[in-house]
């Protein structure tokens, strides 16, 4: 069974347990969960230039605008099992979702492209059938460093379009310790990629995130999900009373912004 089958299963039983687990206090009075569809609902008219990062505690969406692009690139860190692949493949999904056909292209990179192609989820199967989807591109095939090539030359070139390409990148730390060439290529896609309208989203584990600091130092908006080790969670969020040791592994994630935190969760995928 496959980690993404796996956390399929364990968010369907945490929605279904939400009421017993709110009645031991764990969520304080927050509303109840939304499903994804609840969510999409919620907008009304389809946003323009904007994914789907998922609901905030108040149930109101939390969206990504891709028209500005001062937060971009995007870090997300956690723990394994915090739900990283899983914030990945729901923002691959609301490129469908939210976006118009040809307004809009995603490309994995990942380690285990098993969990991207059809692994047994609606999410990761979505992935294969989606007319926006570059591909799923293992970290470690040669082919995967042209590509990585190909989308520096496409954002060098496309300045004036309006046409908007995200980079998924599953476990950044795979192509930190790429060839210089394709570091390279990375550096200058996170540096100069938004303002050519080239986005990129990454993860991290944690624990191999406090020895990528200059490339963390990149990412202008950094995504936590669960650390339960206090000392990492503090000296990757630089605050000691930032509340990611108590998150939900899984399904709750909290955005470091300049006024706060935002904590939100992944809407179950029906």
């Amino acid at each position: 069974m496959t980690t993404t089958k796996l956390f399929d299963l364990a968010l369907q039983a945490y929605h279904e347990l939400q009421p017993e687990i709110e009645q031991a206090g764990l969520l304080g009075h927050a509303p109840p969960l939304l499903s994804l569809a609840q969510v999409i609902g919620s907008l009304g008219s389809r946003p323009r230039d904007a994914l789907l990062l998922g609901a905030a505690m108040d149930g109101l969406p939390v969206l990504l605008d891709l028209s500005d692009p001062t937060p971009n690139p995007l870090l997300v860190m956690g723990e394994r099992g915090s739900g990283k692949t899983p914030l990945l493949q729901l923002l691959a999904r609301s490129v469908d979702l939210l976006q118009e056909t040809g307004d809009a292209q995603f490309a994995v990179i990942t380690n285990f492209p098993e969990e991207w192609e059809g692994g047994g989820s609606e999410q990761s199967s979505a992935m294969t059938t989606s007319s926006a989807s570059m591909g799923v591109w293992p970290a470690y095939h040669g082919a995967t460093a042209q590509f990585i090539h190909d989308m520096a030359s496409w954002a060098k070139s496309s300045i004036s379009s309006r046409h908007i390409r995200i980079m998924l990148i599953d476990d950044l730390a795979a192509l930190t310790s790429a060839t210089l060439d394709v570091q390279e290529d990375l550096r200058w896609l996170l540096v100069s990629g938004p303002e050519r309208h080239l986005w990129t989203v990454a993860t991290l584990n944690a624990v191999r995130a406090v020895r990528q600091r200059s490339w963390i130092e990149l990412f202008p908006t950094h995504i936590f999900g669960c650390i339960h080790q206090p000392v990492i969670a503090e000296s990757l969020s630089g605050e000691a009373m930032a509340g990611l040791t108590g998150l939900v592994p899984g399904l709750q994630f909290k955005l470091k912004q300049n006024t706060g935190w935002l904590q939100f969760y992944l809407p179950a995928p029906k």
